[in-house]
């Protein structure tokens, strides 16, 4: 036997042990992007549990095998992006929805779902089998779907660190307060036949309904005087009557009558939720921040 003959085999050798090493690589490249992007694409609970929430994801998915997490890619990135999130039935606190998915139609979801179930497959051919068929192109998308996450992500952290968004909790924070219930309370079963409640006696019945919340109404609530933070709180018409003595006295009513019976008969408060869509067509980005 020449030394070419002997040499063939050994190429041989190092080209499937090269090939080999290089699809486990690119299987563990796509493992870790399905749990960088299943870790941080839903993150929901009150303001103060979020961090926490977040990090119970994150290490729980680390657990996930290649199957379990392609799963749940199928049931949470490629599901509806118009399904409602949902959240505790008695909100007493801000709570917070922050969702990443992909869409496209019918037979995009059908490729997809193929697509990663041969790559499943085809790992498991590979590491039980010694059958390596599957070629790198197969994560291209998956790629794609990773570089709009990370963007998304960027997108999203602007918006938490947005002077807007604060604004808005803070005005949410004030409207499922419990002072400012009260005084929708006592709008709705006190207005005359034009809905006008007269503001010095629903304060009253606030000192004696909420005597602490009152007492504590500046560091709590940020106002001094229940007109203003009627007036922050937007739910409220003000009105100013003038008095012969040049004073004047203050009547206030909802804004929408229904306004507060759909929320007690609901037992919902508002929801800030945050879904972020990619166009499978186009790759394009929608980021929307909705309030119900």
């Amino acid at each position: 036997m020449d030394s070419d003959q002997q040499t063939a085999p050994q190429n041989l050798e190092t080209e499937v042990l090269r090939k080999i090493g290089r699809n486990l690589l690119i299987f563990q490249q796509i493992e870790y992007m399905l749990k960088r992007i299943l870790g941080n694409s839903c993150v929901q609970g009150y303001v103060h549990e979020l961090a926490n929430n977040k990090e119970n994801r994150v290490n729980g998915i680390q657990k996930d095998m290649l199957g379990q997490l392609f799963q749940r890619y199928k049931d949470e990135i490629l599901s509806n992006p118009d399904e409602e999130q949902q959240g505790p039935s008695d909100l007493h606190k801000p709570w917070i929805s922050s969702c990443f998915k992909t869409i496209g139609d019918d037979d995009f979801y059908k490729r997809q779902c193929q697509s990663y179930e041969m790559v499943r497959e085809e790992r498991n051919e590979l590491v039980h089998n010694f059958l390596p068929y599957w070629r790198p192109d197969s994560q291209e998308h998956l790629k794609s779907v990773y570089e709009n996450f990370k963007r998304a992500m960027q997108m999203h952290a602007n918006l938490w660190a947005s002077k807007e968004l604060s604004q808005q909790f803070e005005l949410m924070w004030l409207q499922i307060s419990p002072l400012v219930n009260l005084f929708c309370d006592i709008a709705s079963r006190n207005a005359g036949a034009d809905g006008w409640v007269c503001l010095a006696y629903a304060g009253r019945l606030a000192h004696k309904n909420a005597p602490d919340d009152v007492a504590n109404m500046k560091t709590r609530y940020g106002y001094r005087s229940f007109k203003k933070l009627l007036m922050a709180s937007e739910y409220f018409e003000i009105f100013d009557e003038p008095l012969p003595n040049g004073r004047f006295r203050t009547f206030y009513r909802l804004r929408d009558i229904n306004l507060h019976q759909s929320h007690n008969e609901s037992g919902q408060t508002r929801r800030i939720q945050l879904i972020t869509e990619i166009n499978s067509s186009n790759n394009s980005i929608n980021d929307s921040n909705t309030t119900e």
